[in-house]
């Protein structure tokens, strides 16, 4: 519903009354990085990382990396941590997109064109639009 502003109050109050809760920490990335604040959200996912690396949810972190890194146009960074998100959990279909967009905007066309094949297996219906 795009009412970022709310969810970032909300993901914020979980961590002021837990501040142990790793999982408000990746959510509030993942909402931060698709409002476009990837500083911020870079910062929250690290965070969620450390504090549970084996957490499983942390596919869903490493795509939030990978989308805010994306945002801010480092793709070499956001390449990384889609590829990460993807092998955490490769049915995961948005991880494979934000992977395959960002290797396409590094300029690896091949790996790109691959990375389609391989999501095409998962949701062969997936279309540029």
């Amino acid at each position: 519903m795009r009412r970022t502003d709310e969810a970032v109050e909300e993901f914020q109050r979980a961590i002021d009354i837990n501040p142990n809760f790793s999982t408000a920490y990746g959510y509030l990335a993942d909402t931060l990085s698709l409002d476009g604040q990837s500083e911020r959200a870079i910062t929250y996912a690290e965070q969620a990382i450390r504090m549970s690396p084996h957490d499983p949810q942390n596919a869903i972190f490493n795509m939030s990396l990978a989308t805010a890194y994306y945002l801010a146009g480092r793709y070499e960074e956001a390449v990384a941590y889609g590829r990460k998100a993807v092998q955490l959990r490769h049915g995961m279909t948005g991880g494979h997109r934000i992977y395959i967009a960002s290797l396409a905007q590094a300029g690896r066309l091949e790996e790109a064109r691959f990375a389609v094949e391989q999501l095409k297996k998962i949701q062969p219906d997936i279309s540029i639009s």
